[in-house]
């Protein structure tokens, strides 16, 4: 099932992605019928970056870093993919949290914030180990949070975790952090979610800054998001 959502993606993202940020018009509109999308995940793992790409479009050159060290929400814009009408997203805010507070923080922030999407992004250049540690952590937190608050458990319409700065490592480390992601998702979200929820959780590679190779992976994960959230 993942693999068909990732090639479902790949073919949104050949398409044209229009931004537009809601006018005084529409955003009222846009606030009260869009979805909030919450990125979490460890410092320096690209989640200032995903939600600028996400908002603007645009990518920072390489080694060019963002530190965030409070919530930060965007107002609300749309999203759209392919040719006219495509796939609309209407976004309340996309929220972007700082590495630093800790995957507990994060999961606690998905029972306050009750977003409809929490997108999850990992740093490919750390230790498998590490990396395993920081999702086990949100994971097991998250499923205490989604079984006290069933209000936010329903509202949850899309989790996507996201590997990021996939250039850095091989295909055979690639293969081994998949792996272990699947793992921890089985482990900890069968029980709030579903098995069969879990399985269609999307984990898809990303580079989040200017590369020779364009925006094909970013662009994916945009998609992907999209699909699953538009209305």
């Amino acid at each position: 099932m993942e693999a068909e959502a990732q090639t479902v993606s790949m073919e949104w993202s050949v398409e044209t992605m229009r931004r537009t940020l809601a006018t005084w018009l529409s955003r009222l509109t846009t606030y009260a019928r869009g979805k909030e999308i919450l990125i979490v995940g460890p410092g320096s793992a690209g989640k200032t970056k995903f939600a600028q790409y996400l908002r603007w479009g645009a990518l920072d050159p390489e080694g060019q870093r963002h530190m965030t060290y409070g919530i930060t929400k965007s107002p609300a814009f749309v999203l759209g993919i392919g040719r006219e009408p495509g796939l609309l997203l209407k976004v309340r805010r996309a929220v972007d949290t700082p590495g630093q507070v800790g995957p507990r923080h994060h999961a606690n922030l998905v029972g306050r914030r009750k977003p409809h999407a929490v997108v999850v992004m990992l740093d490919c250049s750390t230790s498998l180990s590490a990396t395993e540690r920081w999702l086990c952590l949100f994971c097991n937190n998250l499923d205490t949070v989604l079984r006290r608050g069933s209000y936010a458990a329903r509202r949850l319409d899309a989790l996507v975790v996201v590997l990021n700065k996939r250039d850095q490592i091989d295909s055979g480390q690639s293969d081994e952090l998949r792996q272990a992601v699947r793992q921890v998702l089985h482990q900890y979200l069968s029980v709030p979610l579903g098995p069969e929820r879990v399985n269609a959780i999307p984990v898809l590679d990303c580079v989040s800054v200017q590369t020779g190779q364009g925006t094909t992976l970013i662009d994916g994960v945009v998609a992907q998001l999209t699909e699953r959230l538009a209305t």
